[in-house]
């Protein structure tokens, strides 16, 4: 299998760790535009994985729906074979869940992630593309530390494994997430309900998905060695965007979550002196962990 460009998922087998989620989808929804042999979508979830299955149906010959952990190495390595690249987008992502379990979201976005990394090495896959977050810059909470610890996972492994590329994007918030806030108001809209917002000084980055799924594909196409790539976002006040989405509608302040700070940020000190900048992205070499 040669190295893989942006162009060059035709007739290719590609596997969508996380598949059935937010970006996951977005990842498999652009590549059945680009006729690859096969894309497996891989999945804890079996009702995500059934309405993923109703919602692609006119893609069925190209899509396989693979249900597993990938806290199991041996179900990882399985799906693994004859697969030439790897988009990993599963995690624990919600803040709460992970602070009330944080052994599970240790065993997920650390374990999990090293056992993906070591079906690649079995299978001498060529690629892996490893999503992470703008919280596992300065983490306050778990998923915060374990998203962190998961990008320098991705940079010691790819030191010690080098035939496989490997490349980490780094983004903020997909506008419109499932479990995120734009739901949760629109929700809470259309009941009649008063609006929450945890602080109205609170600042976020936000990406549309189509920027997501651009941003991603320039990353796996240009990145390597283990490097991060960053989206240059212009933060958010959230107050703000919450009201473009709901107008004025009443508004009730419940107070920070723990752990939540008021401003994320992209890049640390120390990362910001040393990140290249390409075109639309923050681009941080592999410093060697």
């Amino acid at each position: 299998m040669s190295e893989l460009k942006l162009i060059e998922f035709e007739n290719k087998t590609i596997c969508v760790f996380g598949g059935t989620g937010t970006i996951g989808s977005l990842i498999v929804e652009y590549l059945l535009t680009k006729n690859p042999e096969t894309i497996r979508v891989f999945s804890n979830d079996e009702n995500s994985l059934w309405e993923c299955q109703q919602k692609w149906k006119e893609y069925q010959y190209h899509l396989r729906y693979l249900i597993g952990d990938i806290r199991n190495l041996e179900r990882v390595k399985r799906a693994l074979k004859g697969v030439d690249c790897v988009f990993n987008c599963a995690a624990i992502k919600h803040v709460p869940f992970a602070e009330y379990n944080p052994r599970e979201a240790v065993d997920v976005n650390i374990i999990g992630l090293d056992n993906i990394i070591e079906g690649c090495r079995v299978h001498k896959i060529k690629k892996l593309l490893h999503i992470s977050t703008d919280k596992a810059v300065e983490p306050t909470t778990t998923m915060g530390m374990t998203k962190g610890i998961s990008e320098r996972i991705v940079q010691t492994r790819w030191t010690q494994n080098p035939e496989i590329q490997m490349v980490i994007v780094r983004l903020g918030n997909v506008y419109g997430s499932r479990g995120s806030v734009i739901p949760l108001v629109r929700e809470q809209k259309a009941k009649g309900q008063p609006i929450t917002i945890t602080n109205p000084d609170m600042n976020r980055f936000f990406m549309q998905p189509e920027e997501v799924t651009d941003f991603i594909m320039k990353a796996f196409e240009k990145g390597k060695d283990g490097e991060i790539w960053v989206p240059r976002l212009k933060e958010s006040k959230l107050i703000d965007v919450i009201k473009k989405e709901v107008g004025d509608c009443p508004m009730t302040i419940i107070g920070n979550r723990k752990g939540e700070k008021l401003n994320e940020k992209l890049l640390n000190d120390y990362e910001k002196s040393m990140a290249l900048i390409i075109q639309d992205a923050w681009v941080i070499k592999n410093s060697g962990w």
